[in-house]
């Protein structure tokens, strides 16, 4: 089952006359970026790309980096968290519903971490994937999958200031952290504060 998110547009009048814009081009264009559904090869890229273009425009000025997924590919949410980590310009993450496995672990890898309200991290080790094959595959698999292991729990433990050792007993299991949770274990800032009372 593949997951396409719609591109909704906007309509603005030009000299030529009415025109369709993308709601992302626009957001774009004010420096913000969206890490919506898993966490993909081509997804990354895509980030990864318009980091770099951004880092080009401006190298000082922040750029905005929306996340709610679910998670998915480890490597290729690694290369996203890489560019955030090279290009010289800030990146504040705000989570705006679920940022879970990998999708967390983007969000925290932000200069500056805001949640929406009632947004959540699921934090979790990470999940063998289709561990089949001969004896020694595997166990190369679980090798492989044990590195990987490490590599996340001390992204965790430096961006949180938890030890990696606490990290690790958070991550066994999926552990649900709400907004406030969040910011209390240090994977994130500070919460987005509604402008109207509910």
């Amino acid at each position: 089952m593949s997951h396409q998110i719609l591109s909704p547009h906007t309509m603005r009048e030009t000299s030529r006359g009415i025109a369709l814009t993308s709601v992302y081009d626009e957001m774009l264009a004010r420096r913000e970026l969206s890490v919506t559904g898993p966490v993909t090869q081509d997804m990354a890229f895509d980030v990864c790309q318009q980091l770099l273009q951004l880092e080009y425009a401006d190298p000082e000025a922040e750029v905005t980096l929306y996340v709610a997924s679910p998670g998915g590919s480890v490597s290729a949410g690694l290369a996203i968290v890489d560019a955030m980590r090279t290009i010289s310009c800030p990146v504040r993450t705000v989570c705006l519903d679920t940022a879970a496995s990998m999708g967390a672990v983007i969000f925290v890898c932000g200069d500056r971490r805001e949640m929406f309200p009632h947004a959540e991290l699921m934090i979790h080790d990470p999940l063998i994937q289709n561990a089949g094959g001969s004896a020694l595959s595997v166990q190369e698999t679980s090798r492989r999958l044990m590195g990987l292991r490490r590599t996340l729990s001390q992204i965790l433990a430096e961006r949180s200031g938890l030890s990696v050792k606490r990290v690790q007993t958070l991550t066994a299991r999926d552990t649900f952290l709400t907004a406030e949770r969040a910011c209390e274990l240090g994977f994130a800032d500070a919460i987005v504060s509604p402008r109207k009372a509910a």
